[in-house]
């Protein structure tokens, strides 16, 4: 593992194969966008996000 950010109820996991985004649900944490990686002056690119 690279690194984690916490944001509330939202984090970003970096990974040394991509970078996952979580959110904390009742039931616990979930990812929500894995594969994801970062672009210059943009939001992370994500090759799968859920719903």
């Amino acid at each position: 593992m690279q690194g984690t950010q916490l944001y509330g109820r939202q984090a970003l996991l970096r990974l040394r194969e991509g970078t996952l985004f979580l959110s904390q649900f009742d039931d616990g944490w979930k990812v929500v966008a894995a594969g994801c990686t970062p672009e210059a002056d943009k939001p992370y690119r994500c090759s799968l996000r859920g719903s």
